[in-house]
């Protein structure tokens, strides 16, 4: 199976899975905003999956570097050694540890958000690509 044949078919499942979300709130809801918001995100989607199976371009080295960005080093602490400085420490570790967690999971969600809209144009280069040149890849 080829690059090409794989991104068609796990980026058609992709916006099939979104957009029966949207139909799902549309029929719960009947708010035509949700079942057109699902609709884009299900174009959306499949050009990401198909930009990343196709692996022509930049996208997926694109998300993983922004994804990247969330996964820093806390400073080292430092701590006098009696059960205050103790309790302080732990505290202190756990917030850092809270709050790294959180900063990776939103620089994890603008990664994504970034590739869902880069790929919207990076898809037909990338498909003009694989298919004149199939022999051009990364």
């Amino acid at each position: 199976m080829t690059n090409r044949v794989k991104s068609f078919v796990f980026g058609g499942v992709t916006a099939v899975a979104l957009v029966t979300v949207g139909i799902v709130f549309f029929v719960l809801n009947s708010n035509v905003i949700d079942l057109l918001v699902w609709g884009v995100l299900g174009v959306l989607g499949f050009t990401l999956v198909s930009c990343l199976l196709l692996d022509n371009n930049f996208v997926g080295e694109m998300i993983e570097s922004v994804f990247s960005w969330g996964f820093v080093t806390a400073p080292g602490l430092i701590f006098e050694l009696d059960l205050d400085g103790i309790i302080w420490f732990l505290t202190v570790k756990l917030l850092f540890w809270i709050l790294g967690f959180l900063f990776a999971c939103l620089c994890g969600i603008f990664a994504i958000l970034l590739g869902l809209m880069v790929s919207f144009f990076v898809y037909p280069f990338a498909l003009y690509k694989n298919v004149k040149h199939p022999e051009d890849i990364n």
